[in-house]
């Protein structure tokens, strides 16, 4: 019976892991500095958990090479925001919009492995801006 339930266990994982969920990165704002819990990601859905540990109002923007711009609403001093978006394979870039931010260090980049996708966009918001704090 345990070795049943053990069995069962697993393929849920194993169903829950092929299904398409989301990956999750963590992103930190302060000033004037992004860090990711992540440097790469696989290409699909993506959720960004946005975290500002400043002082002061941030926001993030994100574009691929090419794509268009998928924006998180500006993040006040200790919320949280989500947004999940459908990325595809390539590098992309991660910056604070705010005049100034991004010339002082707010700015990276993720690399998505997988493969671009040919005449849509790289990215998409797919689904949530949540914001907690």
């Amino acid at each position: 019976m345990a070795l049943a339930l053990a069995g069962a266990a697993v393929a849920a994982v194993a169903a829950r892991s092929s299904s398409g969920a989301a990956a999750t990165v963590k992103v930190t704002e302060t000033e004037y500095h992004i860090r990711l819990s992540a440097t790469s990601v696989k290409a699909g859905n993506v959720t960004f958990v946005v975290h500002n540990a400043g002082a002061i109002a941030h926001k993030l923007d994100l574009a691929g090479g090419g794509h268009g711009t998928v924006a998180v609403a500006t993040i006040a001093p200790g919320a949280t925001r989500t947004k999940t978006v459908k990325l595809a394979g390539g590098t992309i870039s991660l910056w604070c919009p705010i005049p100034g931010h991004a010339a002082l260090g707010m700015r990276t980049s993720l690399h998505v492995a997988g493969p671009a996708t040919a005449g849509s966009p790289g990215t998409t918001s797919t689904t949530s801006d949540t914001v907690w704090g």
